[in-house]
């Protein structure tokens, strides 16, 4: 008497069994729109604030460099290339927009909104 027939029945109905429990677990159904707007809303915000934080940090290492705080806010290209250094991709319309826009607007030391942005930048 062999018993590699009944090892094999058992393996493949455990095999078997783990394909059903994956596909019966996995949501096939594509996104809504409403999902579909959500999760492009939470990745303009996601770059909008990961540009805030860059902006303050090249803004205070380019103080820490000598830079007269007047002009220290990071530019456009700077930005850009923080951007690129990071890693980060365009993933959705707009967060590489909203990441150069909030790091190369970030406002100088004294000027009017700076505690507000410092705020921002420094926010969870």
């Amino acid at each position: 008497m062999t018993t590699g027939g009944s090892w094999s029945i058992t393996a493949f109905g455990v095999l078997l069994a783990a394909l059903c429990l994956t596909g019966c677990a996995t949501d096939t159904r594509p996104p809504t729109d409403r999902e579909q707007r959500s999760a492009h809303l939470d990745r303009v915000r996601d770059a909008y604030r990961l540009g805030r934080s860059a902006g303050l940090e090249m803004q205070q290492q380019k103080i820490a460099d000598g830079a007269p705080p007047a002009t220290s806010s990071p530019s456009e290209e700077e930005c850009a290339a923080r951007w690129a250094q990071l890693g980060e991709r365009e993933q959705t319309p707009g967060d590489l927009a909203g990441f150069l826009a909030a790091c190369s607007s970030f406002p100088a030391p004294g000027l009017p909104g700076y505690a507000e942005a410092v705020v921002e930048a420094t926010a969870g």
